[in-house]
């Protein structure tokens, strides 16, 4: 049994705080390192993104390519035009519809954004209201080089309906 004498004489634990080291100094202590947050600058402007994503295209590496357009849609709608198109070629039509539509949202008269969703919607065979009325804003914004590709579509779509 204990007295009151004996327990005067343990050692006294030392208090919690004491024993605490910054972590920052058992590192530099234990050679380990703290992780370093980063903020990542990407050097491409979006239009850059869009020329390299070309050149993917072109040599067939879509998966390539598909990662340049999605970087280039973060900052431009033309990349969200980009991709759709990428997309739809690869038969990807629901995401192609997706990006389709952000690219209109952002390039409400770009005519080619407005007949490629036509395009697409014809197709699909679906919406084809909305589908005249979008390709027949693409004949209105046409260049004269776009103008009977673009009727073209209109008519198609027509035919559909």
């Amino acid at each position: 049994m204990h007295n009151a004498a004996s327990l005067r004489r343990l050692p006294r634990p030392m208090p919690l705080l004491l024993l605490l080291v910054p972590v920052e100094d058992l590192c530099r202590l234990g050679g380990c390192a703290l992780p370093r947050v980063g903020v990542y600058k990407d050097p491409l402007t979006a239009e850059e993104h869009l020329k390299l994503g070309l050149a993917y295209e072109q040599k067939g590496e879509t998966d390539l390519a598909r990662r340049e357009y999605t970087e280039a849609a973060r900052d431009v709608p033309q990349g969200h035009l980009y991709l759709a198109n990428l997309l739809f070629s690869r038969g990807e039509t629901r995401e192609a519809e997706a990006h389709y539509r952000k690219a209109l949202a952002g390039l409400p008269d770009d005519p080619t954004v407005c007949n490629n969703l036509a395009w697409l919607l014809l197709q699909e065979n679906r919406s084809l209201d909305e589908a005249e009325r979008l390709a027949q804003r693409a004949v209105e914004h046409a260049t004269p080089e776009q103008r009977s590709s673009f009727e073209d579509t209109l008519k198609r779509i027509r035919a559909a309906r």
